[in-house]
């Protein structure tokens, strides 16, 4: 199975700060509090490099769209609407 689409965004690691902030925040015992500034750095990475990463794709298919170059496989389509339908 694969993974099409994965949907992070900022406001995940922006309730997080929020949580954290007010001292909601989730702790392992096993993993010192000094961690979780860094973890929320890497989570802004990732979510921005997921952004930047998606609107590239987006702006790559609005072009093939709009040159006529966009090819959907019907086999593909199909077995996506029944993927959808079983859930």
């Amino acid at each position: 199975m694969a993974i099409d689409r994965v949907n992070v965004t900022k406001r995940g690691t922006r309730r997080s700060q929020t949580d954290q902030a007010n001292g909601l925040a989730r702790t392992s015992e096993k993993e010192p509090r000094t961690a979780a500034p860094s973890r929320m750095k890497e989570l802004d990475r990732l979510s921005t490099q997921i952004a930047q990463s998606r609107t590239e794709r987006l702006n790559e298919v609005r072009q093939k769209l709009e040159s006529g170059t966009y090819r959907v496989s019907a086999k593909a389509v199909a077995r996506k609407l029944i993927e959808s339908n079983r859930k």
